[in-house]
């Protein structure tokens, strides 16, 4: 097969694989690019696969950066831009997985075969030439067509060599909308307790990127059909198959924060900054799901919740709300919104350091001062007082002095 027309992502890199071939070596367009041009997808990385060896790349090129050279990647840098770089790796084959998630060791080769068997899944196994011919040594255009994951080979021997391919064909069920082979699947299956070989990072990565996939509920029913959630930390069946089936179909998380407080509402119990702890994400994600998710408990929304969780997350709640079959006004939200004063501490008219230079002899640094401060703050947002520093100094004088 051979592409009828050339992306603009591949004819920017020609170039590269052009001078890597008139230096006498194989070069190829490898791995998730040839599959997403060939379902017509959005190209999001460049992989360049070469015969030659990583010191034979860096002769042929002046500019290169070694980002993992004993695995054979070279950075190439062919122009001054971020888009201008590829990597370009040799052809390899590869060692056991003694830890189920890296080879031992690799051993690079010049036959292009030999590096598309180490792969993991069929549509990923393809190479396509300077020329748009397509190599397809394992039948993945057939899986394509059918929409259909299969593993490369033998798929017990995949998931032995690396765990994280059992979430990853469920990534891919669930961004590309297809079906896992039944041979693939059984495999996943009876190698799901090596997920407890590979790091929460990893394994996080690739559930987060199945949640805000368009057909996340393929990939969830995969994760409950083969049972792996049982070797994800703090995962919950009843809790999976309630974010399967409660959520009108069509649905789709708006971002990652969201997918996750939406789970998190459907554990019972659930401390949810201990839970997202195990799996070792940013402070600030755990924040941002942890006031979704409180949020989520709220029957309405009145001018201090909205002043607490701000309209970006009182709008992924309601969305999260809509799509549950309640009904929802989000013009309300955005009306409480638009009726607060102030949107953050910040904003209020007066500071500390005002306070002490207005009232020196009746407020000092210390525990009053603080009360002071919430105290207007709170009556700003809700609209008892108006945010000006007269107004403000005004209530300070007929109402705090004296305590």
């Amino acid at each position: 097969m051979k592409l009828e027309m050339i992306p603009q992502e591949f004819k920017q890199a020609l170039p590269v694989l052009e001078k890597i071939i008139e230096h006498g070596y194989e070069a190829y367009f490898v791995g998730g690019s040839v599959r997403d041009v060939l379902l017509g997808r959005e190209i999001h990385d460049v992989d360049i696969a070469t015969s030659a060896y990583p010191e034979e790349i860096k002769a042929i090129f002046p500019y290169t950066i070694d980002v993992g050279i004993e695995h054979g990647t070279v950075l190439v840098l062919a122009g001054k831009t971020e888009a201008e770089h590829y990597e370009v790796t040799t052809f390899r084959t590869e060692s056991q997985y003694t830890d189920y998630r890296r080879p031992d060791h690799v051993d690079f080769v010049r036959d292009l075969s030999e590096d598309l068997k180490r792969r993991d899944f069929t549509i990923n196994a393809f190479a396509c030439g300077i020329d748009g011919e397509i190599v397809d040594c394992f039948d993945g255009l057939t899986d394509l067509k059918e929409r259909r994951i299969r593993a490369v080979g033998k798929a017990q021997e995949r998931f032995n060599e690396d765990a994280l391919r059992i979430m990853r064909a469920m990534r891919f069920a669930a961004s590309l909308d297809f079906t896992i082979e039944e041979e693939t699947f059984v495999a996943m299956k009876s190698h799901a307790p090596l997920l407890n070989k590979i790091s929460v990072e990893r394994i996080f990565i690739e559930f987060d990127k199945l949640l805000q996939a368009k057909s996340y509920k393929k990939g969830l029913e995969a994760l409950i059909q083969s049972e792996a959630w049982k070797y994800l930390p703090g995962f919950d069946k009843r809790g999976l198959e309630a974010l399967l089936s409660e959520l009108t179909e069509g649905f789709v998380f708006e971002n990652s924060a969201q997918a996750w407080a939406a789970f998190m509402v459907r554990i019972e119990q659930v401390d949810v900054v201990q839970f997202l702890r195990h799996w070792k994400v940013p402070n600030d994600f755990i924040k941002d799901v942890s006031l979704l998710t409180e949020a989520y408990q709220l029957d309405q929304w009145t001018l201090e919740s909205l002043y607490k969780f701000g309209l970006r997350r009182a709008e992924l709640v309601d969305d999260l709300k809509i799509a549950e079959g309640k009904h929802i006004d989000k013009e309300i939200a955005k009306k409480l919104d638009a009726a607060l004063q102030i949107h953050d501490k910040f904003e209020l008219k007066v500071s500390g350091n005002d306070l002490l230079q207005a009232f020196p002899d009746d407020i000092k640094p210390g525990p009053k001062l603080g009360f002071i401060l919430k105290e207007l703050e709170v009556k700003v947002v809700r609209n008892e007082l108006v945010n000006t520093q007269a107004c403000l100094f005004d209530y300070i004088k007929n109402n705090c002095l004296s305590r």
